[in-house]
Parts: structure tokens; sequence; C-alpha cells
């Protein structure tokens, strides 16, 4: 038994040696006043201190604690408390001879004798610096992510791209902290730079094609790229040579965001995805910005619309009347004939403008046509039985038929409504270019106003829509055709209309 119990206790003694001399953890022993008894190499090397120098020292007055009375005063009570025979763990901070500062998870363990009471405490401390900054990070990460939400509810508020583009730059400097970074634009097949950060001067970023370097790669894959190193990435081409490393990123439609960094190694996969998510953000605001835009373009088409029907069936509408009360008058039956065809004039009307309206367009298909025929169509609307109407040529062009003779017809409107009821309204074609024109001998157009009477709501007479002539642009716009104001040889207004393609 007494062998026995004697390799027993050899057995005790060499686990608790190789406990004791454990590279991984600082194990030392105490007495219960907190002297220290006993110190591993690993906890004397870490201090860069000698036993001799610790050895029956107050364990919280050692070097391993000095860095911070507060610390080494509850250092104090955890020894008071395991005196006491209470394991105690806690979680502290060293730092080591040169400076080095760790976190240690420590251990208060007492020991007691066959009396039970505590002889010894043995203090044991794992290094978990690792873990620690794992944590913290982890932590950061969180708190960025939080911030950066809160940005996406800040570029909710943008109302243009110009600004998501400076919040989105502002936020990855002051957020993720990118000293260089900017975003580019493509325009016209180059990527302008468009918002950089506050540090960034004018010549850190350049002009490129949509082809060129880590730009151009970016737009034509649509992946986002981390560069370590310059030096060792065959891409990248920097606007400076001090530029080392750095990461792009697509987002919207056609926009790059890069940051970069004078050292290697700048950025990292965390780095990138927070700037990805912040992007997703800036894309998101883009998305609402021309949903928005879009949205207010066809409200303003369906006003425009809404306000062509109301201007272009007025006279269709004046001939049916003015013709049904004569048949009503006089018994004349062939007035209803007449009413008839501004009936089927209104309703082809009707029918081409909604089609283009549900299409999103101003034009149908075009296909050759008469200036005579059109002409003569459109004169049929008009109620101005003094007014009369020579076309002095047989011009054919390219038109939309139905949108032609619109325009037409609000030209001719416009001369009787803005003229003489008696008015002479000629159209014909240009002499020094392809195309045609139309004038009247009226009162004519200021000089002062002819660069404004095509734009929509603008009348030279009192009560006057303004839409008439507003039409007439838009309908020669969307032929490619351009309008010209002057004056007639009689006086009046006359318009001219170039660019046109004969058929």
């Amino acid at each position: 038994m007494s062998e026995g119990a004697s390799g027993s206790d050899r057995a005790k003694v060499w686990q608790y040696e190789a406990m004791f001399e454990d590279p991984t953890s600082f194990i030392g022993v105490l007495t219960p006043e907190g002297r220290l008894r006993r110190v591993n190499d690993t906890a004397l090397s870490f201090g860069g201190v000698e036993a001799t120098a610790v050895i029956d020292e107050l364990f919280w007055e050692t070097p391993w604690w000095t860095h911070d009375e507060a610390q080494a005063a509850e250092l104090r009570t955890h020894v008071e408390r395991a005196a006491d025979g209470e394991f105690v763990r806690f979680e502290a901070t060293n730092v080591g001879g040169d400076g080095e500062r760790i976190h240690l998870d420590i251990s208060l363990q007492p020991v007691r004798n066959d009396a039970d009471e505590v002889v010894s405490v043995v203090v044991q401390g794992r290094d978990i610096t690792d873990r620690i900054h794992a944590q913290r990070a982890l932590e950061n990460r969180q708190a960025t992510i939080e911030t950066l939400h809160d940005v996406a509810t800040d570029l909710e508020s943008s109302d243009s791209p110009t600004v998501v583009y400076e919040r989105t730059v502002a936020a990855a400097e002051e957020v993720l902290e990118f000293e260089r970074c900017y975003i580019g634009v493509l325009e016209d097949g180059f990527v302008v730079p468009r918002a950089k950060s506050s540090v960034s001067s004018n010549d850190d970023y350049r002009v490129r094609r949509s082809d060129e370097g880590l730009v151009g790669e970016t737009l034509r894959t649509g992946r986002s790229y981390l560069v370590p190193d310059v030096a060792t990435d065959d891409i990248s081409k920097p606007a400076k040579e001090t530029f080392r490393s750095g990461m792009s990123i697509p987002f919207g439609d056609g926009a790059v965001f890069q940051a970069v960094a004078t050292e290697p190694n700048a950025f990292d996969e965390a780095d990138l995805e927070l700037a990805e998510l912040l992007l997703s953000h800036a894309t998101e605001s883009l998305v609402r910005i021309d949903t928005e835009a879009t949205l207010r373009q066809q409200n303003e088409r369906l006003d425009e619309f809404a306000s062509v029907v109301a201007h272009d069936l007025r006279n269709p509408l004046n001939v049916v009347a003015g013709n049904v009360e004569l048949a009503r008058e006089t018994g004349d039956l062939e007035r209803l004939d007449a009413a008839a065809r501004a009936v089927r004039q209104m309703d082809d009307l009707l029918s081409k403008l909604l089609h283009l309206a549900r299409a999103g367009k101003v034009l149908g298909e075009t296909e050759p046509v008469s200036l005579s025929s059109v002409a003569d169509a459109a004169w049929f609307g008009i109620d101005a039985p003094d007014a009369t109407l020579s076309v002095e040529t047989d011009l054919t062009v390219e038109a939309d038929e139905a949108r032609f003779r619109q325009l037409l017809e609000n030209l001719f409107w416009n001369s009787v409504e803005h003229g003489d009821s008696a008015a002479a309204i000629t159209a014909g074609r240009l002499d020094d270019r392809p195309g045609f024109f139309v004038a009247d001998d009226g009162h004519g157009i200021p000089p002062e106003m002819r660069d404004n009477v095509l734009e929509h709501g603008f009348s030279t007479a009192d009560g006057g829509t303004g839409f008439g002539l507003s039409i007439v642009s838009t309908i020669a716009e969307a032929h490619d055709w351009t309008v010209t104001v002057t004056e007639s040889e009689d006086g009046g207004a006359r318009f001219e209309f170039s660019g046109v393609l004969a058929a």
C-alpha cells in the first residue's frame, strides 16, 4: 500500500510540474497572504523579470500589474477571496517587459491541507488576446453595420444621384474610414469622377475610358475587386505611383466606387463586404430616384396628353356643333355628313393619342405622306369660313400622318385665332434647305417672343391655352425636325421646318 501511495503521490507531482511548465499559460503559487512563492518561466519571460526580483513580493505589486492601479486593487480583492476558499475567475490585462499588452483569462484555485485549510493559491492565466480582438472586431463590425443602416436612412432623403454619390463617399470616409475614395460615373464612354473624399486631391482620380484598367474591368464584369498590392496586379492602373492597394466595386447603373491606399494590404475582405453593403444602400436610393423621375415624367405626359386632347378636340367639336345646328335650322341633311366626318376625325385622333400615350411615345410609324393632302385634311377641321389655305408644293415627306396633320391643324388654328378670321395661310417648300413652311398674313409674332412661343403654356393671346404651338414643337422634335419662327413676306408669322426627310 505504501509503495502504491508513493507512486500516486509521485504521479500528482509530475502532473503538477507539467502543468506548471505549460508554455501557453502563466502559472504562479501564492501564499494565502498573496505573496508569490513560485512562478513559471513563461510568466517571467513575458514580464522580462528574474524570479529573484518577484519571489516573496505581494502579487499585485509585481511588474505584471504596476501598469494599472485599479486593476491591481481588484486583484488583491480576488486573492483575498481565494484565500478564504473561493475559486475565483476573472479577466485582466497584463503588460510585458517590452510593452506588449495582452488579455488574460485568470483563475485563482485555493489549495487545502488535510485539515481543510487554504495553504496556497495557484494562479493560472491563459492568453485570450486573439479572442478578445476577434470579439471586439465583431462588435465594431456590428456597430458599423448599424451605422450604415442609419446612412441608408439618410440616403433615402437624397433627391438626386449627385447627392447620393456625395453622401456615399462621405459615409465611406467617416464610417468605414477609407481615407481616399471616389465614385466615377459612366458618361459617353468615359468614367467621370462625380464625388471624392475630403482628403483626395483632383489628381488622385482621373477620367478613364470605360474599358480602361480596373474601372473598365469592374464595369465589364459587374464584380467587386480587392487589390492587396498593385505591384502584383496586371489590371490596375493607379492614377499615382504611390497608390499601392485598393478596391473597386460596381453599383447603380454604370457607376464605380473605388478606394485606394499608399500601403499594400490596406483593405481586407471585411472592408470589401462593408463597402458593398454601403453601396447596396446607395443603389436602392438611385433606383428610388429613377423610379420617382419616371413617375413624374409619366404624370407630365398624362397632363400633356389631357391638354392636347382638350385643345385638339375643340375644332372638330365646333364643326360638329355648327353643322348639326345648321341642319336643324335649314333641314339640310348634308350638313350631318360634315359633322360625321368631324366625328371620325376626333375618333382617329383619340385612338392615335391613346395608343401613343400607352406606349409612352410621341410618334407612331412613319411613312411617305403628301404635304398637300395632309394640309387639306387638317384644314377641314378649321372652322373659319373666311380664311384661305394655299399649298404651293407637292412635297412628300417621311412622317407619322396623324401627328403631322395635328401639327398643321394647330398651325392653321393659330393663324386664325391669333391673326384674322379671314387669314390667308400658305404652305410651301423651303428654298435654301430641305423642309417646308407655314405662313400667314396676320399680325405676326414679335421678335422678342419668338424664342418662347413654342414653349408649353406660352400664349400671346389673352385667355390662350399655350398648348397649340407647344404641340407643334413636340411633334416636330419627335420627327427630328427643327422649327424656326420668323416673319412672313406679308408681315405675319412664318414657321419653318428644316431637317425634313423627303420621301
